[in-house]
């Protein structure tokens, strides 16, 4: 009886592994979308390889879906070589008898899935996505031109020329079955077309092993730095620094001025080389009012006018001495005896 128990325990936990890794089926619409923004590092075609022989009948993906949605069936040739049949685009209602002439588009592109949360996946799941025969809303045969000017737009920059509301529908359902985030703008259009299209379900059965990923917490890529190389030696002289400058006006040397007259004057003699900087060197010129001095002549002077400094003194036209000072009854300097 022991044993039997816990077989039967094993066996249930056996199905019940089982069970979780099967899609679960749920409506588009029970929850809100996923909004994130878009994460635009790292992306590559290569990334996503395609197109695979998963059942290794001789036929890739791109011929299996050509085969199905055919409306006239081809005939498959060696190495799957499809001549014949016929196809209506979904894209723009146009006939194409020629499969050479038809894209099999993904209907989320792949770079829109890299943005949307695929960054993040294993190398299997990507080549899982880009590869889905299962679900028959993520590959569509379409016509060439409609497929180039899709690009890699969303719902947001790009829509069918018709069935619109059954793209977006499509659109929808592909993204909740990986489990894929939505921008800004992406997710307002997806709303507006459900109130314009009176969506109320979408079936889609969501695969397990996905997760809504944030391109918030995406692994930068990595950024090596860059070493400049140490500049080569070099022989040329280099030039000597500037003795003064206009702005910076300290440890400037002024150039010396050149010698002037010993005979005294009323206005300061100017430097013979002009400078915009102050110098630093005490001037040569004599100050503006002239210093007695007992060796130099005296000066000759008009007795009684007005004289500076006090104790200075002059002659007048007949050689009589006269003094700078003041007197009992004037309190001006004049030039007395």
């Amino acid at each position: 009886m022991k044993f039997k128990s816990v077989a039967a325990a094993a066996a249930a936990a056996l199905i019940s592994f089982v069970l979780a890794l099967l899609p679960t089926s749920v409506s588009a619409l029970s929850s809100d979308p996923q909004i994130s923004p878009d994460y635009s590092q790292g992306y590559d075609r290569k990334l996503f390889k395609h197109w695979i022989d998963a059942d290794k009948n001789g036929c890739t993906t791109r011929a299996e879906v050509l085969i199905a949605e055919a409306v006239v069936k081809p005939k498959v040739g060696k190495k799957c070589t499809l001549t014949g049949g016929k196809w209506v685009s979904a894209y723009d209602a146009k006939t194409i008898t020629d499969a050479s002439k038809l894209d099999v588009d993904h209907l989320v592109p792949l770079a829109e899935a890299w943005r949307s949360g695929a960054w993040a996946w294993t190398a299997k799941q990507r080549q899982d996505f880009a590869n889905d025969l299962s679900d028959s809303r993520a590959l569509i045969a379409v016509t060439l031109n409609s497929n180039r000017s899709k690009s890699d737009k969303d719902i947001s920059d790009w829509l069918p020329s018709i069935d619109k509301c059954g793209y977006v529908k499509n659109w929808v359902a592909i993204k909740m079955r990986y489990s894929l985030t939505y921008d800004e703008g992406e997710a307002l259009v997806m709303r507006n077309y459900f109130q314009i299209c009176s969506i109320s379900e979408i079936k889609v059965a969501v695969l397990p092993g996905y997760r809504y990923q944030r391109s918030a917490v995406a692994p930068a890529p990595e950024v090596k730095p860059t070493i400049e190389p140490a500049p080569a030696p070099s022989n040329e002289p280099k030039p000597l620094p500037t003795l003064c400058s206009s702005t910076i006006k300290t440890n400037c040397v002024a150039p010396t001025p050149e010698p002037s007259s010993p005979a005294p004057s009323s206005t300061p003699t100017p430097s013979a080389t002009p400078s915009a900087t102050p110098s630093a060197t005490p001037s040569a010129t004599p100050s503006a009012t002239p210093t007695p001095s007992p060796s130099a002549s005296q000066a000759t002077i008009s007795p009684g006018a007005f004289c500076s400094p006090a104790g200075a003194t002059g002659v007048n036209s007949s050689g009589v001495k006269y003094t700078c000072k003041t007197s009992d009854t004037d309190t001006r300097n004049r030039w007395r005896q």
